[in-house]
């Protein structure tokens, strides 16, 4: 089940300035570090002994697509990083909905609600627990490109803490962006 997220009124200038900065559909060695220093950030906060998934993602008008990507040490439901292919349809995951909401989006459990427990991400690589923050354009405040995010397959209090880091890390990406 896709979850709707309702029409895009910034799809063109988005994809614009992520085309006119270089983007747009080219993974990035700079945004993997990110991804998975996030990763290991995330990991120390959670207290794990393992770092979960974490992407940088861009969404265009045609679909998302993950410019920095981490995957977790033994896979990602079973997914390997050569397994997971950097595009996704626009609805799916979580990411698109914290692009339309502006808004960092925690979610402990993904399961705990029926709008997010039938998304297919969460039954095809075994997400349960979500953190993601919008990365907004350094030129334009009201324009958000994309964002970042730590996915687990485990249910995961993000608590302040998460919240934190993951906003921090918006900013760092923001900065990234504004020196393309």
């Amino acid at each position: 089940m896709a979850i709707d997220n309702g029409p895009d009124p910034d799809a063109a200038r988005r994809d614009a300035v992520l085309r006119e900065r270089g983007l747009h559909e080219a993974a990035d060695a700079e945004l993997d570090a990110i991804a998975a220093e996030v990763a290991q950030q995330a990991a120390a906060i959670a207290g794990i002994p393992y770092r979960p998934s974490a992407m940088v993602n861009w969404r265009t008008s045609q679909r998302q697509f993950f410019a920095g990507l981490h995957v977790a040490t033994g896979g990602l439901g079973g997914a390997t990083a050569d397994d997971i292919p950097r595009h996704m349809d626009l609805e799916d995951g979580w990411c698109p909905r914290v692009v339309r909401r502006r808004l960092a989006l925690p979610l402990d459990d993904v399961r705990d609600s029926s709008r997010w427990a039938g998304n297919p991400v969460t039954n095809a690589l075994g997400i349960r627990a979500y953190l993601g923050a919008p990365v907004f354009d350094p030129d334009d405040p009201t324009l958000v490109l994309g964002s970042v995010c730590v996915v687990d397959t485990v249910e995961r209090p993000w608590g302040r803490e998460g919240l934190t880091l993951i906003k921090d890390v918006s900013v760092k990406i923001t900065a990234y962006v504004n020196r393309r």
